[in-house]
């Protein structure tokens, strides 16, 4: 068992304009987890998410605030808080803000997250 708490989490930039605060996953400092990670990721208004896609993880991403589209190959969708949106591996995704403020979506990944799966 390990507790996670917000203010022992520090942020990071996934890609240039996604903040994420990873809770669990892969790393010693997110408990060793290989089968999902959980992360809160933030991305501020008039920005968006690089698109890209995993080989083998699907995600979940859940809106917990905020508002903006989810663009997943190629097709849009409005989401906003209590929205989930589940994607595939291979679905080549983005999150775009177009809101006043900041979106944030809570993202679980199975199996767990690491960079040599995505593209």
């Amino acid at each position: 068992m390990k507790l996670f708490r917000k203010e022992d989490v520090q942020p990071f930039y996934a890609s240039k304009n996604e903040i994420v605060r990873q809770y669990t996953g892969r790393k010693e400092k997110h408990g060793n987890s290989k089968h999902h990670s959980l992360a809160v990721v933030t991305i501020l208004p008039g920005l968006s998410s690089d698109p890209h896609s995993h080989k083998v993880a699907e995600e979940s991403f859940l809106v917990i605030s905020g508002s903006g589209i989810m663009e997943i190959d190629g097709r849009r969708f409005e989401v906003k808080a209590g929205d989930c949106v589940f994607v595939q591996p291979g679905e080549t995704h983005t999150v775009i803000n177009l809101g006043s403020e900041p979106l944030e979506c809570v993202l679980a990944t199975g199996p767990a997250w690491h960079p040599e799966d995505s593209f």
